[in-house]
């Protein structure tokens, strides 16, 4: 991942923008990592274990966290706009767009961590 560089002459809004755009890299990588992720456990709870309610949760966490990426990726195209905010009405509108954005992808994280804990715990037991 590319991380950008602040210079002296950034104005504050310019290191919001570039820190929300470098956050929002980040979390775009890491649902694109737990939808493959997902797909490979899928794959495992149907053809090693047998268990079609785990590959059915994978699948379905694989839907839903399509749709966060989604959201993510149309987020990011627009941010081209938030460059061009000349005012605090614009500026805000973006940065409680990040924020929303922000609980979305904390809930999908803790959500995939849970299905993942459940997973594992059973194929331990």
């Amino acid at each position: 991942m590319e991380l950008n560089t602040f210079f002296n002459h950034d104005t504050d809004e310019q290191i919001v923008q570039k820190r929300s755009a470098e956050e929002l890299n980040l979390w775009m990588s890491h649902i694109n990592y737990i939808i493959n992720e997902s797909d490979r456990l899928a794959k495992i709870a149907s053809n090693v274990i047998k268990n079609r309610e785990f590959r059915d949760q994978f699948l379905e966490l694989i839907i839903k966290n399509q749709f966060v990426l989604n959201e993510l990726l149309s987020y990011r195209n627009s941010m081209v706009h938030y460059k061009e905010c000349d005012d605090f009405e614009c500026d805000l509108f973006y940065i409680n767009k990040h924020e929303d954005l922000r609980e979305k992808y904390i809930k999908a994280i803790g959500n995939y961590r849970a299905h993942k804990d459940q997973f594992y715990s059973k194929m331990l037991s």
